[in-house]
């Protein structure tokens, strides 16, 4: 048997409802030709970079296994052509993998709900507070600066 990895990411836009569908959907089109050991979504998450404009994405990661490679050529083409799955890798593992439990991914999932594009405004809005201080203060001191440099007149003596 080989054992194999898919981490896809799905269109953020979608419903629970609609990404669960879409969720059974490349299960039953998977199981068509191996066996599905673990399937789980782990939620919302920011991305590296936009993809077809979202900034986020719906993160799935799958294990199964299969002896028909040829198949793999089919559920790769399936993935590609799907219009719901924004970006998909799989990936060949040495040796069975085990279910991963639902804590981890559940403390995982606080994080996430803690970072939000409302989150990252607020962050924005701090850092240029931050960013106008310092040059008040420079300000602040240059004015200082001026006031306690007392002129000097140098005194001409004639001898």
């Amino acid at each position: 048997m080989r054992y194999y990895e898919t981490l896809y990411i799905l269109n953020p836009d979608f419903e629970q409802e609609k990404t669960e569908s879409i969720l059974n959907d490349i299960g039953e089109h998977l199981s068509k030709f191996s066996e599905v050991i673990y399937h789980n979504e782990w939620g919302k998450k920011r991305l590296a970079y936009p993809i077809n404009n979202h900034k986020y994405g719906t993160y799935v990661l799958l294990h199964f296994e299969t002896e028909n490679t040829a198949g793999l050529d089919d559920f790769e083409s399936f993935m590609k052509l799907n219009n719901s799955v924004l970006r998909y890798q799989n990936v060949r593992l040495e040796s069975k993998p085990e279910a991963v439990e639902e804590d981890i991914m559940d403390e995982s999932s606080d994080l996430i709900e803690k970072e939000t594009p409302e989150n990252d405004k607020k962050e924005i809005v701090e850092d240029d507070t931050k960013a106008q201080e310092p040059e008040e203060k420079e300000e602040k001191d240059e004015k200082e600066n001026e006031e306690v440099k007392p002129e000097t007149v140098e005194e001409e003596t004639s001898t």
